[in-house]
């Protein structure tokens, strides 16, 4: 196995902890963070698996995700705070 293939276990195994606080957070506001964590953390996966396989697709699939995340992210955290988005 190669440094690569370890970033990909390791980055799984930097996975559970999120989907747990998704599942368990006690509050909305820690399971916004643990989901953008978590797509963060796939993001990561997307760009190494990319590299892998020498193909393009995942990187455009990994700005993608990484825009919808943020935009997600704000808009919650706008909601939470004024209780409105627009």
């Amino acid at each position: 196995m190669n440094l690569l293939e370890y970033s990909l276990i390791f980055m799984v195994i930097s996975f559970i902890p999120c989907l747990y606080r998704v599942i368990k957070g006690p509050t909305i506001p820690d399971r916004v963070v643990a989901l953008d964590a978590m797509t963060t953390v796939i993001v990561v996966m997307l760009g190494i698996y990319s590299y892998v396989k020498e193909s393009v697709f995942f990187m455009d699939v990994a700005l993608v995700l990484a825009v919808i995340s943020f935009v997600g992210t704000v808009t919650i955290a706008k909601y939470l705070d004024e209780g409105v988005v627009f």
